[in-house]
């Protein structure tokens, strides 16, 4: 009896901070991976979380910054590049486009629609892979969609309009927004 008393004890006492240590660290460091991971996929990011980078002009660098690292491919972006006099920029990515062939077409597209829906004075992006550049314009963009991007802000909106369609066959829409150099 006096045995099986002291492995109770001893069992509670490894047990408890144990469980303790898993319930409040482990778990949630766990979901926290689990979300970014999320994050980076343009299917299955969440437009709300930009929606706060919401800006008139493209000027405010760490803004511009902020967004980009909270859009899918974040993971691959090398530097930036802003020119607010063309109201361009310009984004290097550190992989091959052909690499994540169907990942970058989706992220091209959805990164592109939300910067120019979120920065209203962005007129070009620049999107520099290892192999390959590729330009999208909010001209090409809002002729795609046939309507100006500020209804877009609204996540019910993106997510029905870009989002929900990346699923599809995206050759037509890729072509449509960007220029391949």
């Amino acid at each position: 009896m006096d045995n099986r008393r002291k492995v109770m004890i001893a069992i509670l006492i490894i047990g408890i901070p144990l469980f303790i240590w898993i319930q409040f660290f482990e778990v949630p460091s766990k979901v926290k991976i689990g979300e970014e991971k999320l994050q980076q996929d343009a299917i299955t990011h969440e437009f709300e979380k930009v929606t706060q980078f919401e800006s008139l002009y493209m000027g405010d660098a760490s803004n511009v910054i902020n967004l980009l690292n909270e859009l899918p491919l974040n993971q691959y972006i090398g530097t930036i590049e802003l020119d607010s006099d063309a109201l361009s920029l310009l984004v290097n990515y550190d992989i091959n486009s052909t690499e994540i062939e169907r990942q970058a077409q989706q992220g091209m597209i959805y990164n592109s629609t939300a910067m120019f829906a979120l920065i209203e004075n962005l007129q070009q992006i620049n999107m520099k892979f290892n192999d390959k550049t590729y330009n999208v314009s909010r001209d090409r963009v809002e002729k795609w969609f046939g309507t100006t991007l500020v209804d877009f802000k609204d996540p019910e909106v993106f997510r029905e309009k870009v989002q929900s369609q990346l699923n599809e066959d995206l050759t037509a829409w890729f072509l449509a927004y960007t220029e391949e150099e």
